[in-house]
């Protein structure tokens, strides 16, 4: 089957995927000529343009996490294996991802229990490396109310989220500010619940199992990549569930092969689920555009919203120890711009490695193996407190000197600096017994 029959068979129901969406995203290199990214090229434009982009083009589609008029924002729960070098493995040969994938399956099947258990609705979209747990949460609702009041926006995040761009359909509207603390709050909320699974995976590391990581801070890991929640809502997105997903061809040059395809696994509404247990089925459909067709047609495409029972989840965090860490973190006072950097260069507690990161941080103050150590060092050996890093960070990031590519006004520097900074001190604190989950 072709890439664009494949879509034909399915477009109703992804077209049912971008309820609450204005626009859709798409991208591969076949848009190289339509943007002015050569490496990550993309273009945001109408749902109208969701079956141009599909079913006649055959691209890969992406889904907006902030809906349209900021009427409801996507949980987009991304969770993979990872394995540095050799990631290509799950590109190349079906066998061997069918082997590999069965290392993250323990750790997407604590998700769904965790989920069920609570009542909680979601759609599973199974993808060669893991898959994604998606859910609305629109804004107006009670549960809603109840993420958004321990979400968080930063000065400069609400000034980015507050710009109107009419030539960017991704910021027509901007985004409001109770829908950034909306996103703000789940990924709270995700960086809880990996913290949970890290701790009921912790032993499996001593007979030979992939540590579970927040983002890929490990060579070989089974991480939450939590990444999608740090950044502007505005830009993040998520692949769409039925979405052709074509790493094998763009990243690993692996032609002679059909383009993979991710399959959704199960949708839960609360109460019942309508799903596929059969893992071999869900792996050979990724395999098989003919297959995925007709699976696809089990499910809706309709994205479950979440329900009251998020009011629980929300309170379980609350009372964690992370809860009232990330407090802490919020109403901490910054440094003065410069004065962090200037302090860190003079901290004789910290390690050679840690301190080469200061003098030249690009990229190592991106990239999550470095930054989690660099966190710990200044968090356990050095005493900082958790905000006076993300201000070491802050001030490396708003430095021309280093000639960042990234742009840190479309991507605000303190809201990024914050994400890092506070994320893996809550990893070092509960890694030596300081925070308790």
């Amino acid at each position: 089957m072709k890439e664009q029959q494949y879509y034909r068979e399915v477009i109703d129901r992804l077209k049912n995927c971008y309820q609450f969406s204005h626009h859709c995203i798409a991208t591969g290199e076949a848009l190289a000529a339509e943007t002015r990214d050569p490496i990550f090229p993309s273009v945001a434009a109408g749902v109208e343009k969701l079956e141009e982009f599909t079913v006649t083009r055959g691209l890969e589609i992406h889904l907006p996490v902030v809906g349209k008029k900021s009427q409801a924002v996507l949980m987009p729960l991304d969770i993979e294996i990872f394995l540095g070098a050799d990631q290509h493995r799950l590109y190349t040969d079906k066998e061997e991802q069918k082997q590999l994938f069965q290392k993250v399956l323990p750790l997407m099947d604590f998700v769904q229990d965790f989920f069920r258990s609570r009542g909680m609705p979601y759609l599973l979209d199974y993808t060669p490396s893991g898959g994604h747990f998606l859910f609305q949460n629109v804004l107006g609702y009670r549960a809603t109310e109840e993420v958004r009041e321990i979400g968080f926006v930063e000065e400069d995040l609400v000034r980015a989220c507050n710009y109107i761009d009419p030539g960017d359909i991704r910021r027509w509207h901007g985004v409001s500010i109770d829908a950034a603390r909306v996103f703000s709050g789940l990924g709270r909320l995700a960086e809880y619940l990996a913290l949970l699974a890290m701790k009921a995976f912790r032993d499996n590391e001593n007979r030979g199992f992939l540590p579970v990581t927040i983002s890929d801070s490990s060579e070989h890991c089974v991480n939450f990549d939590n990444t999608w929640s740090e950044g502007p809502p505005y830009l993040r997105a998520i692949r769409s569930p039925f979405s052709l997903h074509k790493k094998n061809h763009e990243k690993y040059g692996n032609r002679h092969q059909p383009p993979l395809v991710d399959v959704i696994g199960a949708c839960f509404d609360g109460h019942q689920a309508t799903e596929t247990g059969d893992i071999d089925l869900i792996l050979d459909c990724m395999w098989d555009l003919e297959k995925a067709a007709a699976h696809a047609q089990k499910f809706s495409g309709f994205i479950p919203c979440s329900n009251a029972t998020m009011i629980d989840f929300v309170r379980e965090y609350k009372a964690s120890d992370l809860y009232p860490f990330h407090q802490d973190f919020d109403r901490r006072q910054d440094l003065v711009r410069g004065r962090a950097l200037e302090s860190a260069k003079n901290e004789p507690n910290i390690p050679d490695w840690t301190r080469e990161i200061l003098g030249s941080p690009n990229p190592s103050a991106l990239q999550p193996a470095k930054l989690i150590g660099f966190v710990h060092d200044f968090l356990i050996h050095a005493g900082w407190h958790p905000k006076h890093i993300a201000n070491i960070l802050r001030d490396l990031y708003q430095n021309p000197d280093f000639n960042w590519t990234q742009d840190f006004f479309k991507h605000p520097a303190e809201e990024k600096a914050n994400f890092w900074a506070r994320t893996y001190s809550a990893v070092a604190l509960w890694k030596t017994g300081r925070l308790h989950i």
